[in-house]
């Protein structure tokens, strides 16, 4: 893999900079004159919960090394620490508790497999 000259490893950041810019300015720079539909509003609140399924499901429902779904394992003890874990959040409503649980029931499990 070639390496980048200093000219293009500061066009990336000016770049990467302007990007980032741009799509967290955007509101601020329109202000009142750009209104979201109330449909683009209400989806918008789902955005984070869909970003963290996104990161956690694969490393809760893959085993280590896995390429694909297909190689789905009931013995690999995130899917119990997880389980655990949710039913941990469901009943007492408190992230502390959940983590904690979660973590005891994965070390435990981890220990013994």
């Amino acid at each position: 893999m070639a390496s980048l000259t200093s000219l293009e490893i500061g066009t990336l950041i000016v770049g990467m900079g302007l990007v980032t810019l741009s799509t967290r300015g955007f509101f601020m720079f329109w202000g009142d004159r750009v209104q979201t539909p109330e449909i683009i509003l209400r989806s918008i609140r789902y955005a984070p919960l869909a970003a963290i399924v996104a990161i956690v499901a694969p490393e809760i429902l893959m085993p280590d090394g896995a390429t694909e779904i297909s190689q789905f394992n009931w013995a690999i003890p995130q899917i119990w620490a997880g389980l655990a874990a949710f039913v941990a959040f469901t009943w007492l409503r408190a992230m502390l508790p959940t983590l904690i649980i979660g973590m005891l029931v994965y070390s435990a499990l981890r220990y013994w497999f």
